[in-house]
């Protein structure tokens, strides 16, 4: 709480104290004003107007009361974190001086006290308001740089400043009030205009619903007919269903009998393929088993051929010894000699076989050995035949088959361009032999030329085609593509004029890439529709643009059952869309506004039934891709086990040709040791050999000869049918491999004539589950369309022809097309009336109804509209003549200053164009500065600078000397004046200031006129401000006054 008292006098609310702290300029300053004149002088940056800022801002002003910054963090020191301002406050004679401290910091926020008290804002504004102070009125506080707002302030604004000024709140009611009633009286003359307006309209309006009601018989009569007509097209549409249902309940019989026929045809086909791969494997279970049986019995034949070699060597040996005997006989000591001889030379032999090959003992073990070999490589053999004849059946049985099904599959789906074309040859051979043509004479063009449309057409969604075919006409699917007009002339010269091909048909499209406009549909996704027509089909950029220029694909959308069943919820501006097998198109009567929808099932396509299906293409690709890789890599596996067997096989060779080798050494070894024991007797025999009887050898070798012939020829003879046994055996593999290819190459046969079978199945299967499906949802809309048929009707039968229903059917046609135009033609009649004829009678009543409110109210608004006039009156006879008498004072005031300065001045009460006008009531200001001049109402395009401001500074003083403030504000307010009118100005301030119970008032210049006339009620403060200069708490005054009188004695 302050320690200073209002001991003085001074009046409640005027400022004792400024201190200010880290504010704009000032880093610390405190200023004690006395309670009379204050000016405030120092140069221009110094900071006097930073005393006006803190005025406003410490007493809860709004930072752009100051006219400077909007923002209160703008007005802290640079540099600093937070601002201070402190106001010192008089108050009630007697009692304590009231201190306000605002603390804000660069975040903008404010702290509040009251006698270094924290409180609320809302305190601090209260406090100020009860000790009448306005920071924000112009008559108080006139920052330097809101001198031009008071200028620019209306009459209106004036006079509301002017009364608050005067602290009059209840004139400042009563005026409220009055331009509250004023405004309210004037809202019930214009409601009473309004309903005399709405009067007149209804009246109007009455009398056409008059007429109206006249025509509402027509109507009823027409729309009558309109649904007789309705309920007819529905009994014809179910008939046409009923027929269509009949016909594919035909088509499912017939369906049917292909599937039973289909059925029939494959199972014996089936059981043949069976049977073929039974004698298949029998065959090669045989041919097995012979390559078996002619290895054993190749053996066997070799077996007796060694033997029968064996006897002949016997025989052979026989003869021999009788031979050697006989001649020994002859020439016993040489022969003994030789045999000798030849017995060591047959030794030495046997030794050197022996020593290189082995003995037999080794010879029989290394050839058992290598056949124990040899066989273990036949089992692998037998073995790796079995798996390659198991794999080779899977590659002919199901691979190669398959391989077959999706390359024709796939052939037929890619053949689409000679499929159109035979259809385009169907549908127009001139058009066909112009493409012909075309074709030979692209170079006599000078842009790229298309062929007909269906041809340059592709679809990724099949179901696209019908789409596309019900919307284009065949005209133009047939048209040749021109991307200039001269080419397309000089095209239908020819082929016109020169080929005499008639019936040829060409367009012209702009050249050029076409993107299609995207068109957004997911707000009508909630109706089914998932995409436009122009999604589903790719062309060359010429024809896509004439697509979507005539017949605007990309803005008709695809739906689906659901949207079906939702048709009539699309919206009106959708006029053509497709769901599953449906086509609507929807008409608006430019009249009536009213919907006609019209829909007709899709048919399939005829010119682009062949539909290239780019996903199930792609998918069979990827399915060949597969299936050639897995025959690949069968194929790969079949050759390797082909070649594992040739390698087998030439192992088993050299394992035989090994065991040949051995078997040959081991029968010379034999042989040898035969010819050794042999001829070992031979010595024996020459050297016991006494005496010799030829007769009798004779005989003996006979004897041998003919026991080994016998044994011989029974081995010729086992030799002779083991080699045709041996023949019949090796020819059977060679009549089984031949059979093995027949029954082969009959099974791929058999299972490609299955397969196609089983294709024609699929399809007859297929063909009937759709034409079942067909049958089902063509009994169903049937039925659906029977039941609409009997809601419609009732308990009217149109199939009875004693029904009165029928009799009314029969006046009309009884086609579904003529019967349509003939709905048309009534409800085109009907859109023609006003569409509201069925709302006129209650129209009618609510007219009337309306009228009477309209003028009831008219009286209540006219009885209020008195009631305010009287209290107008009432309130203007107290509150004028205080405000006419106010503002006559303030005239006279304002006057004698003005005479003063030998000008004139006045102020008026400006009420409007009419006395009733309270909002338009204002206080306008009128100067003269010239003699030859008259009075004119202050404004800164007709006053200068200096003559506004000594206007609003007379205007203020006016005031102050009727009406006290706690303190009034000024800043450089005598800037612009003369040197003459600013010494009379501040002559009249240094009176009216000086006056007994006149308010505080502040004065900020930067100069003031030297001579002027002072008293001791006038306070100079003079501001300097810099770097240099000291600080305002070490400044000591007396010393200084002190010295400057010593310096003026000397």
């Amino acid at each position: 709480m302050s320690e200073t008292s209002n001991n003085i006098g001074a009046r409640p609310g005027s400022i004792f104290r400024i201190a200010l702290e880290n504010f704009l300029t000032y880093k610390e300053v405190e200023l004690f004003p006395n309670t009379s004149l204050n000016l405030i002088i120092g140069p221009n940056g110094t900071g006097k107007s930073t005393f006006v800022c803190a005025i406003i801002l410490g007493l809860c002003g709004k930072p752009q009361l100051t006219g400077r910054s909007k923002k209160i963090n703008d007005y802290v020191r640079t540099g600093c974190e937070k601002a201070k301002i402190e106001i010192e406050l008089y108050k009630e004679p007697g009692e304590r001086n009231v201190i306000i401290t605002r603390t804000f910091n660069l975040r903008g926020e404010s702290l509040w006290a009251i006698d270094y008290r924290s409180v609320k804002e809302k305190t601090v504004q209260d406090l100020v308001t009860s000790l009448k102070i306005q920071v924000d009125n112009l008559c108080q506080m006139l920052p330097q740089n809101r001198v031009q707002d008071f200028c620019q302030m209306n009459p209106q604004e004036l006079l509301k400043r002017t009364l608050a000024t005067i602290g009059d709140q209840e004139a400042i009611g009563q005026m409220n009030n009055l331009v509250n009633y004023r405004t309210e009286q004037r809202q019930l003359d214009n409601k009473m205009q309004t309903n005399t307006k709405l009067i007149e309209e209804q009246m109007t309006l009455h009398e056409t619903l008059k007429k109206k009601i006249e025509a509402m018989r027509h109507r009823n009569e027409y729309e009558k007919k309109i649904s007789i007509c309705e309920k007819k097209k529905l009994w014809l549409q179910y008939k046409l269903l009923s027929a269509r249902a009949a016909q594919t309940e035909t088509r499912m019989a017939e369906a049917l009998k292909i599937v039973k026929a289909s059925h029939k045809k494959k199972q014996p086909l089936e059981m043949a393929v069976q049977r073929l791969r039974e004698e298949k494997i029998k065959l090669e279970q045989e041919r097995a088993t012979g390559s078996r049986k002619i290895n054993e019995l190749a053996d066997k034949v070799k077996e007796l051929l060694n033997g029968i070699q064996d006897y002949d060597r016997q025989i052979k040996e026989v003869d021999r010894a009788f031979e050697e005997k006989l001649q020994r006989h002859r020439n016993r000591e040489r022969e003994l000699v030789e045999a000798r001889t030849k017995l060591d030379k047959l030794k030495n032999d046997r030794t050197s076989l022996i020593e290189k090959f082995g003995d037999e003992k080794i010879a029989n073990e290394r050839a058992r050995a290598l056949r124990e070999r040899i066989s273990e490589i036949q089992s692998q053999i037998h073995s790796i035949q079995r798996s390659k004849a198991r794999k080779e059946m899977e590659y002919e049985q199901q691979t190669l088959p398959n391989l077959r099904i999706l390359k024709n599959k796939l052939r037929k789906l890619e053949d689409v361009e000679t499929k159109r074309l035979e259809t385009l040859k169907e549908y127009s051979e001139d058009t066909y032999k112009a493409l012909e043509w075309l074709n030979e004479n692209k170079d006599l063009f000078h842009d790229q030329v298309y062929g007909p449309m269906m041809l340059e057409l592709k679809f990724t969604h099949p179901e696209t085609a019908r789409y596309l075919e019900s919307t284009v006409s065949s005209k133009d699917l047939v048209a040749f593509t021109f991307q200039s007009s001269r080419d397309m002339n000089l095209f239908l010269q020819r082929v016109r004029e020169e080929l005499q091909l008639r019936a040829v048909s060409a367009l012209c499209s702009r050249a050029g890439d076409f993107s299609a406009p995207h068109h957004d549909i997911r707000e009508l996704s909630y109706l089914g529709f998932q995409r436009t027509l122009v999604e589903g089909v790719a062309a060359p950029g010429p024809v896509l643009r004439y697509l979507c220029e005539q017949y605007h694909v990309h803005r008709i959308p695809i739906g689906n059952d659901h949207t079906y069943h939702h048709s009539e919820n699309v919206p009106d501006h959708v006029t053509l869309f497709f769901t599953t097998r449906h086509r609507f198109s929807v008409r608006v009567s430019q009249y009536s506004g009213a919907r006609a929808s019209t829909v007709g099932e899709v048919r399939p396509p005829r010119l682009l039934a062949n539909a290239r299906d780019a996903d199930l293409i792609r998918t069979c690709a990827l399915q060949l891709k597969t299936l050639n890789a897995t025959s690949e890599s069968q194929l790969a596996a079949i050759k390797s086990l082909g070649d594992h067997i040739s390698e087998l096989e030439q192992r088993q060779g050299q394992l035989n040709n090994e065991l040949k080798v051995i078997k040959d050494n081991a029968s010379k070894i034999a042989e040898i040791s035969c010819q050794i024991r042999v001829q070992a007797r031979k010595v024996e025999g020459i050297e016991n050999e006494e005496s010799f009887d030829v007769a009798a050898e004779s005989s003996r070798a006979a004897a041998l000869r003919a026991r080994a012939a016998a044994a011989q020829s029974r081995l010729h003879a086992g030799g002779a049918g083991a080699l045709r046994r041996l023949h019949a055996a090796a020819a059977a593999p060679a009549l089984l491999k031949v059979k093995l290819e027949i029954i082969r190459d009959e099974i791929v046969k058999r299972e490609s004539e299955l397969i196609d079978l089983r294709t024609e199945l699929d399809e007859a299967k297929r063909s009937l589950e759709l034409v079942q499906t067909q049958h089902a949802e063509a009994q169903s809309r049937a039925a659906a369309k029977l039941s609409q048929v009997r809601a419609r009707c009732g308990a009217a039968d149109p199939a009875d022809p004693a029904d009165p229903l029928a009799a009314l059917f029969r006046d009309l046609p009884d086609e579904l097309d003529a019967l349509a135009e003939r709905c048309y033609e009534l409800q085109t009649s009907v859109d023609c009336m006003d569409k509201e004829t069925g709302n006129v009678i209650k129209d009618y009543e609510d007219c009337e109804k309306a009228i009477e409110a309209l003028q009831a109210e008219n009286k209540s608004v006219d009885r209020q509209n008195q009631t305010l006039l009287r209290r107008m009156d009432t309130l203007s006879t107290q509150w004028l003549p205080t405000v006419e008498k106010l503002l006559q004072e303030i005239d006279k005031r304002f006057g004698e200053m003005f005479a003063l300065l030998n000008c004139a001045g006045e102020v008026r009460l400006d009420k409007g164009n009419s006395d009733e006008d309270y909002d338009k009531y204002g206080v306008v200001v009128l100067v003269r500065f010239r003699e030859s001049e008259e009075l004119q109402p202050l404004c800164r395009k007709r006053h200068s600078g200096g003559e506004r401001a000594l206007s609003i500074a007379l205007y203020l003083m006016a005031l102050q000397r009727l009406f006290t403030v706690p303190f009034r504000c000024v800043d450089e307010i005598n800037q612009g004046m003369d040197e003459i009118n600013e010494r009379k100005m501040f002559q009249l301030l240094v009176q009216v200031t000086s006056e007994c119970e006149n308010s505080q008032y502040f004065l900020l210049t930067p100069k003031l006129l030297s001579n002027l006339e002072y008293n001791d009620k006038i306070m100079v403060h003079t501001i300097m401000n810099g770097k240099h200069v000291m600080k305002y708490k070490e400044w000591n005054h007396d010393a200084f006054v002190q010295r400057a009188r010593q310096l003026r004695r000397s």
